[in-house]
């Protein structure tokens, strides 16, 4: 006879699994552009990095992620039937943010030239996903990569063209409960591992006066002289 029980448990239950990659371009162009940017090079706060840059264009642009990125729903959900699948899904809107900076070297490991100050953006997308009612839309952006090119003309900023890739994962879950055969679970045995190089020392009582005490066995102590 099985000795597993029927056991309830609450779970949070995938509904929906998607992943998408979204590029988006920015553009950083003339005076403004520059000032926006607001480059930091050797030191020098609001300076033109083609001042700082080789003429040939022999550079690398970095981008680099700070940890504000966000990724959420926002909006309420729509139903949509989609009569080729026969099914119905919601139309749910994801919103990505976040801020990164930009990097300037003349060589791969090589020291930084220029660095920008942050640069903001947000970008709104549209998943169509099995979300019903009571469940909640999870949105991760797990990768985030971007590069770069700089224009500059006799010498001077002319632009900044810059493409981000944003690798996002969109999980829609929910909390059921469900019966499964099984078995409850016990705490294991702690283990408490014994130090290679020590031993517990061995255990000595204190020095006796075996001639005081205990005393001879034959000793009769019943009488007492002063």
């Amino acid at each position: 006879m099985s000795n597993l029980e029927r056991l309830c448990i609450e779970v949070d239950k995938l509904y929906d699994w998607v992943t998408r990659s979204t590029t988006k371009s920015l553009t950083f162009s003339g005076e403004a552009g520059l000032a926006d940017l607001d480059f930091d090079c050797d030191g020098e706060e609001g300076a033109d990095p083609c001042e700082f840059l080789p003429e040939d264009g022999d550079y690398l642009v970095t981008v680099v992620e700070n940890d504000d990125m966000s990724c959420s729903q926002v909006g309420p959900r729509r139903d949509v039937f989609f009569p080729e699948l026969g099914i119905e899904l919601q139309e749910v809107k994801i919103r990505k943010q976040g801020s990164f900076f930009v990097e300037l070297r003349l060589e791969e490991d090589g020291p930084v030239i220029c660095t920008s100050g942050d640069i903001e953006f947000c970008l709104f997308e549209t998943f169509y996903l099995c979300a019903p009612e009571e469940t909640d839309v999870v949105c991760e952006v797990y990768d985030f990569f971007g590069d770069g090119v700089i224009c500059c003309t006799n010498g001077q900023f002319s632009s900044l063209e810059l493409s981000l890739l944003i690798c996002q994962q969109v999980k829609v879950v929910g909390s059921v409960i469900i019966e499964i055969e099984g078995r409850p679970c016990r705490p294991r045995r702690h283990i408490m591992p014994q130090p290679v190089d020590i031993e517990c020392p061995a255990i000595v009582f204190p020095r006796q006066c075996p001639e005081v005490f205990p005393g001879p066995h034959n000793h009769d102590d019943s009488t007492h002289t002063i």
